[in-house]
């Protein structure tokens, strides 16, 4: 008997959950994911993850990363999946295949792990809370896409990340700058500088957010940026300060810039109030996608 090549896109309809096409689209724009990472964001349970994973992805370990278990990215039929459902055209196999390779192989992998940590432990804060919600989560790749905030270009300031979450009816968007000490502090305040230049040119005085490794680093880009008031809210959050339970949504964001006592740490829905608002007529005039897209 004749064996049937069936086309693994269209096979894959037939299991395929609202779940799994989020984590498609995750993977698709964020690279790569770690198991504990997608349990977190999407699973109540890592082994009913480690189940569902096996169908749908490629995965690999890194030495440079061993504690942290299996890195999942798209294989050849998820990419053509999305690529489809997008209607984008499809990479050939050879370019998947590498970009597959760059990906493991990559002295970026941490940073890049780190980033996306960030926006999975928003997504799990937010799972626990029913009025809570991230209603978009963005790449560097995508902030730095054409026309992605209107008539304002992005390139000067390679945001790691833009967000928007929500409590209740209260927003704040953001963009995202992830710090691992790689990097001077002066390095740092020119980065803020760059936000502003983007301020001046239309773009939106979002808060920019500096996820820092330790209080000591968080100290020094403090005292770099000094008291004066900034064309864009700055805030900034030392990780060494999360490791008692808390999370990035609570009250531990440091704003900049305050011009007498040192003000108490804020929760992130609170910096909303500092910078440009994250309402629908706002991000309708900057943003030709829709919102949470």
């Amino acid at each position: 008997m004749t064996q049937l090549h069936h086309d693994p896109v269209l096979y894959a309809q037939s299991f395929l959950t609202d779940r799994d096409h989020r984590l498609l689209d995750w993977l698709y724009d964020h690279q790569v994911l770690s198991t504990a990472q997608i349990t977190a964001a999407l699973f109540n349970r890592q082994d009913a993850a480690q189940e569902r994973l096996l169908r749908l992805l490629e995965r690999f370990r890194s030495a440079r990363l061993a504690s942290a278990g299996w890195h999942h990215v798209l294989d050849q039929a998820g990419v053509e999946l999305v690529a489809a459902l997008r209607g984008e055209a499809v990479p050939r196999r050879v370019d998947v295949t590498a970009q597959r390779r760059r990906i493991a192989a990559s002295a970026n992998l941490p940073h890049l792990l780190g980033v996306n940590q960030f926006f999975v432990d928003l997504i799990a804060y937010a799972r626990r809370r029913p009025d809570d919600a991230l209603l978009r989560w963005w790449s560097e790749r995508q902030c730095a896409a054409p026309l992605r905030f209107g008539s304002v270009s992005m390139h000067r300031v390679s945001a790691d990340g833009h967000g928007i979450y929500q409590e209740g009816d209260r927003r704040v968007a953001f963009f995202l700058e992830l710090d691992r000490a790689t990097e001077s502090v002066p390095t740092l305040v020119e980065k803020v500088q760059r936000y502003e230049q983007l301020v001046t040119e239309g773009g939106p005085a979002w808060p920019v957010l500096f996820s820092l490794p330790d209080r000591n680093r968080e100290q020094q880009l403090h005292q770099a940026l000094g008291r004066q008031p900034r064309a864009v809210p700055v805030a900034t959050v030392a990780r060494d300060r999360l490791l008692d339970g808390t999370g990035v949504a609570d009250a531990v964001w440091l704003p900049t810039g305050a011009a007498g006592a040192p003000e108490p740490p804020r929760r992130l829905i609170d910096l909303g109030r500092l910078g440009d608002p994250a309402d629908d007529s706002a991000l309708l005039r900057l943003d030709r996608r829709p919102l949470g897209q």
